[in-house]
C-alpha cells in the first residue's frame, strides 16, 4: 500500500493528508491538496479539468476559475523547492500534467528510509522504474489483433516504427495498446508523449523531456541534453500525433535514434517521418460489410470488427441495444458508410440515445452535423468528425487543398490519368498532379489501391463529404467528370472488340461507380442531358459485361425518353445499339425494330462496322422457327459488313450466330465449320479459356 509519494524535496503523506517540503510540513488548503494528490497519483498523464472537478467537487457544479485558484496555490508551494525543476505543465484548453518523476513509498520503505537530504538517499526517478509508464487506461481494443501483432513484431527488429493512417482510424489507441503489451520488454518503461496540443514545433523536445523527467533548461542544446540523459536507457517512447510538427518530430527522433542505442520509438502520424531506419505500418479502417449486404445476418455481421465495435459501444449506452438479424443490415450499412473509422463509429453510437437505428442511418447524409457527440476529455479536433478532418486540411498547401476538393467529384477511386484530366487546370498544372496526389497519400487523406494493372486513388466517404464542402467550382468539376467518363467509355467500347474480356473488365469495371455518379448528375436538375445521352450511349458494353441488366435498362429507358428531334443521329443510333437481350426480352418485337432503325442511321452516317453490329442483333432476334430465313439473311449481311474490319468479337459472334442459323436449317457440316471459325477468332483475341468457346 502506498503511504507516501515522493518527488524532488517533497513528500505527500497520503494517509495523514500532509505535504512535506525538505521534511517540514507545508500549509496547503484541502482542495489544493486533493488536486495535487490527484495530479501526482497520475504523474505523466493528462488530467482534464472535468476530471478534477468531478473528483474534488463531486456532485457540485463549480466555475472553472475555482480550479485555477487552487492550481495557482499548488504552483506557489512547488516553487518553494528552489531547484528550478518543472513540476506542473498546463495543457492549454484541456487540463494539467504532473511531469516530475515520482516514487511511491510503502510503510516498510518509510521506516528504513534515510532522512531527507541525507547522503544515503538513493531514490530512483519513477520514469525509469521497471514497470514505469504513463499509459492511460482506455476502452477495449476491437479487431486489431493482427495489427497489434505486426507492430510488436516490427519493434522487435526495428527501433523506429511509425503508424500512419487517416484521422480517427485508431493510431493512438493502437500505439498505447502496443506499448502496454511490451512493458516487460523495456526495463526503463514505456512513455507516451502527446504532441497534439502543441502549437509550436520547437516544444517537441520539451514535451518529451517533461514526460521522461529530464530537465531541459534552454532550447539550445536541448536535444543533446535529452539524448545524454537517455543514452543508456532501454525504454519505448511513444510520440503521438506528429503530423503538424512533422519536420521537428523527425529531427528529434533521428537524433535520439543516433545517440541512444537502447531506445525505441513508436510514432503515430498521418504521414511517415521519412528518416533512416523507419518501418512504416499503415493502420487501416476496421473491416465493415459491403454496401450491398441486404441479407446480412447478425452472425455474419459480427464477423466484421467495425460492427463489433458499434455493438459494444451501443450496448454500453444502457438503451437496450442488441444486434439481431432484423437490424444487422442497417448496422452494417452505418459502419460501411462511416468507412469503418473507429472514431466516426464512436461519435455515431451515442446518437442512439435520441435516434432510432434507421434515423441514425438516414442522418449520415448530414454526417458533420450529426456526429458531434465526442468525449469531453478528447482533444477538440476529436470531438466532431468535421473538426477531425479540418485538423488535417489546415496543414495542407493551397494546391493540396484545391486538389482534395476536386477529388470529391469522384464517386470511387480512379486512375491517375482520369484524375489528371479532370482536376488539372490553371491552379494545378497537369505535370504537378502526380506529386500533389502522392503528397495527399502520404498525409493519409487519399488512399492508394495498387490492385490490378494500375494504381487507383480515392477518398474515404467521410473525407469526400468534407472535401465537397470545400469545392468552390463544383458545377465545372462535375461537368468535366461526366464528360471525361463519357469519353473514357467510348474508348472502352472500341477497345472491347479486340481486348481479352477479363483484361477489359479488370480495366473498366472499377469505373462503374463513377459512371453512376456521372449519370445521376447529367439527368439531375443541375446536369446536362446531352452529356447523359453520351454516357448511356457508350456504356452498353460495360453494363452487359458486368451483368447489370436491370440497371442498364433503367438508364436506357431514361435516355430514350429524352431523345428529341435535335438529338444527333449518331447519339440516337448508339442509344438504340445495346446488345441483344440486355435490355429487351429476346422475343420483344421492339428489339428487332430498334436494331433495324439503328442500322439505317448508321448506314446514313457511313459507319459500316456499327451497321453490321446492329444487323447482327436484328438477325439474332429473327432466328425463330417462323423467321429463320430472314434472320440468316440479316446475319450474312452483318458478316459482310464487319469482316473487313479484321479480328473482332463482333465478327466471332456473327460467325457463331450464322452457325446457329445453319443448324436450324439442318446443315450440320456448315454449322460446324462456322462454329470452328468463331472459335478461331476468339482464340486469336486471347479468349482461349473463355466460356464463349463452349458455344
Amino acid at each position: 500500500m502506498t503511504e507516501a509519494l515522493a518527488f524532488g524535496p517533497f513528500r505527500l503523506q497520503v494517509a495523514r493528508r500532509e505535504l512535506l517540503a525538505h521534511g517540514v510540513p507545508v500549509t496547503l488548503g484541502q482542495r489544493a491538496f486533493e488536486i495535487l494528490l490527484m495530479l501526482v497519483n497520475r504523474h505523466g498523464q493528462l488530467v482534464t479539468k472535468d476530471e478534477l472537478m468531478a473528483e474534488v467537487w463531486p456532485g457540485v457544479v463549480v466555475e472553472e476559475n475555482n480550479i485555477q485558484v487552487h492550481i495557482s496555490a499548488v504552483r506557489k508551494v512547488l516553487a518553494t523547492a528552489g531547484d528550478g525543476e518543472r513540476y506542473l505543465l498546463t495543457v492549454a484548453g484541456r487540463g494539467y500534467r504532473f511531469v516530475a518523476p515520482v516514487k511511491r513509498e510503502s510503510a516498510a520503505e518509510l521506516k528504513t528510509a534515510p532522512a531527507p537530504g541525507s547522503d544515503q538517499s538513493t531514490a530512483v526517478p519513477a520514469a525509469f522504474d521497471a514497470a514505469a509508464n504513463n499509459l492511460p487506461q482506455l476502452t477495449s481494443l476491437i479487431g486489431r489483433e493482427a495489427d497489434l501483432a505486426d507492430i510488436t513484431a516490427r519493434l522487435g527488429s526495428h527501433r523506429l516504427v511509425t503508424l500512419t493512417g487517416s484521422g480517427g482510424v485508431g493510431k493512438t489507441r493502437l500505439a498505447i495498446e502496443a506499448g502496454r503489451s511490451l512493458l516487460d520488454r523495456y526495463p526503463d518503461g514505456v512513455w507516451l508523449a502527446e504532441l497534439a496540443p502543441l502549437n509550436d514545433s520547437q516544444l517537441v523536445t520539451s514535451i518529451i523531456g517533461e514526460v521522461l523527467g529530464v530537465s531541459l533548461s534552454a532550447p539550445s542544446g536541448a536535444i543533446e541534453t535529452l539524448a545524454s540523459a537517455l543514452k543508456n536507457k532501454q525504454l519505448l517512447l511513444i510520440v503521438d500525433n506528429c503530423e503538424h510538427v512533422i519536420a521537428e518530430a523527425a529531427r528529434v527522433a533521428e537524433a535520439l535514434m543516433r545517440n541512444c542505442p537502447r531506445l525505441s520509438i513508436l510514432a503515430s502520424s498521418r504521414e511517415r517521418l521519412a528518416i533512416a531506419g523507419e518501418s512504416v505500418v499503415r493502420v487501416p479502417s476496421l473491416p465493415a460489410p459491403e454496401a450491398a449486404a441486404g441479407t446480412l445476418t447478425a452472425a455474419r455481421a459480427g464477423e466484421y470488427a467495425a460492427v463489433r465495435l458499434f455493438v459494444e459501444r451501443a450496448s454500453a449506452l444502457g438503451c437496450g441495444f442488441a444486434l439481431t438479424d432484423a437490424n444487422a443490415a442497417t448496422v452494417g450499412s452505418i459502419c460501411q458508410r462511416l468507412d469503418g473509422i473507429p472514431l466516426a463509429i464512436e461519435l455515431a453510437v451515442p446518437r442512439l440515445r435520441v435516434l432510432s437505428l434507421e434515423q441514425l442511418a438516414r442522418g449520415l447524409d448530414e454526417r458533420f452535423r450529426l456526429l458531434t457527440a465526442g468525449s469531453r476529455t478528447a482533444l477538440p479536433r476529436q470531438q466532431t468528425l468535421h473538426a477531425l478532418i479540418d485538423w488535417s486540411y489546415a496543414l495542407l498547401s493551397d494546391a493540396e487543398k484545391t486538389l482534395l476538393g476536386r477529388l470529391s467529384v469522384f464517386f470511387d477511386n480512379a486512375a491517375l490519368a482520369s484524375i489528371t484530366t479532370i482536376v488539372a487546370g490553371a491552379e494545378i498544372p497537369s505535370e504537378e498532379v502526380s506529386d500533389l496526389l502522392l503528397s495527399l497519400v502520404e498525409k493519409s487523406l487519399v488512399h492508394a489501391d495498387p490492385a490490378g494493372s494500375e494504381c487507383r486513388y480515392g477518398l474515404l466517404e467521410s473525407t469526400r463529404y468534407y472535401a465537397s464542402e470545400k469545392l468552390a467550382d463544383r458545377p465545372r468539376m462535375r461537368r468535366r467528370h461526366a464528360e471525361h467518363f463519357a469519353a473514357r467509355l467510348a474508348q472502352a467500347t472500341a477497345a472491347w472488340e479486340t481486348t481479352p474480356t477479363q483484361q477489359w473488365i479488370a480495366c473498366y469495371q472499377p469505373d462503374v461507380d463513377n459512371l453512376r455518379g456521372a449519370l445521376e448528375w447529367a439527368f439531375g436538375p443541375d446536369g446536362d442531358v446531352a452529356v447523359g445521352l453520351e454516357l448511356v450511349a457508350h456504356s452498353h458494353v460495360l453494363w452487359a459485361e458486368l451483368g447489370l441488366i436491370l440497371e442498364h435498362r433503367r438508364w436506357v429507358i431514361a435516355a430514350l425518353d429524352k431523345v428529341r428531334k435535335g438529338t444527333p443521329s449518331d447519339v440516337t443510333a448508339r442509344l438504340l445499339s445495346w446488345q441483344a437481350g440486355d435490355v429487351r426480352e429476346l422475343d420483344d418485337p421492339a428489339d428487332y425494330d430498334e436494331a433495324v432503325r439503328a442500322a439505317g442511321l448508321y448506314r446514313k452516317l457511313g459507319d459500316g462496322f456499327q451497321e453490321g453490329r446492329v444487323l447482327l442483333r436484328a438477325g439474332t432476334a429473327r432466328l425463330l422457327p417462323d423467321s429463320v430465313d430472314e434472320g440468316e439473311r440479316l446475319l450474312r449481311k452483318a458478316h459482310a459488313l464487319v469482316r473487313p474490319f479484321g479480328t473482332t468479337k463482333t465478327l466471332a459472334r456473327c460467325l457463331s450466330a450464322l452457325a446457329s442459323a445453319r443448324l436450324f436449317a439442318g446443315d450440320l457440316s456448315d454449322a460446324r465449320s462456322l462454329h470452328r471459325q468463331a472459335i478461331d477468332v476468339y482464340r486469336d483475341l486471347g479468349e482461349g479459356s473463355d466460356d464463349r468457346l463452349n458455344l
